[in-house]
């Protein structure tokens, strides 16, 4: 008898040992991207400021500020999206489906660690909104293929916020190629030249919305809103 006892205490002290593990190496993870993400805010930040310092309320720094606010709409989704995915994945779904695969944790690593990494270099090119867009569409795509592969290996529910990345993408891309194939503009629309390579920001906010309508219960599950 006490030995079937002492079994059990072992088991769940393994389970238990096994459990901290994981939670140690997601909050590593976490640690990790999050210092990136947190540089990358600073300085954006401190571009954007060192500008207005430099230039007052000039269409430069309105520029800048067009897409610092767009980077922050960006980075919201993603961090909390990495934080509550890595929740699911390796917490949540081991317990309740013991037996199912779950996406490699490497896998997870480097594809978060290259998110932040481009993220970071978002926040470099506040003055080149060229390089933004093709940094934030580098973003998207990696999103995507991550998501694609994650669903083919875990089997799960279909990754619908990977759809609703590579449409808006699409849309972002055909908005610049429509820009650039009528450049220069017609005179009657001239007032709109220093503003078209911005307009892709119009594409990138929608983006976060329909993520944030389409994903709703994923980014705020039933217990973060004390239900």
């Amino acid at each position: 008898m006490s030995e079937v006892v002492g079994q059990q205490v072992d088991s769940v002290a393994l389970k238990k040992a096994s459990d901290d593990a994981v939670s140690a190496y997601i909050k590593v993870l976490e640690n990790f991207y999050s210092f990136l993400i947190s540089f990358a805010l600073t300085q954006a930040t401190m571009k954007f400021a060192d500008g207005w310092i430099k230039d007052g309320l000039a269409a430069s720094t309105v520029g800048r500020g067009v897409l610092y606010l767009s980077l922050l709409v960006t980075i919201v989704p993603f961090y909390q999206g990495m934080n509550r995915f890595l929740y699911e994945t390796h917490v949540v779904r081991p317990i309740g489906k013991p037996d199912s695969r779950s996406s490699p944790m490497l896998l997870d690593l480097y594809a978060f660690l290259l998110m932040s990494c481009i993220l970071f270099a978002m926040g470099r090119f506040l003055d080149d909104p060229k390089s933004f867009f093709y940094l934030w569409s580098a973003l998207l795509v990696l999103d995507v293929v991550w998501s694609v592969i994650v669903w083919w290996i875990q089997d799960s529910r279909r990754p619908i916020w990977a759809g609703n990345n590579a449409v808006w993408l699409v849309l972002a891309w055909g908005y610049c190629e429509a820009i650039d194939y009528w450049s220069p503009l017609p005179a009657y629309m001239a007032f709109f030249d220093p503003l078209a390579p911005y307009g892709f920001v119009v594409f990138e906010v929608g983006r976060t919305v329909c993520d944030y309508i389409i994903n709703w219960r994923f980014y705020f599950p039933f217990e973060y809103r004390g239900q």
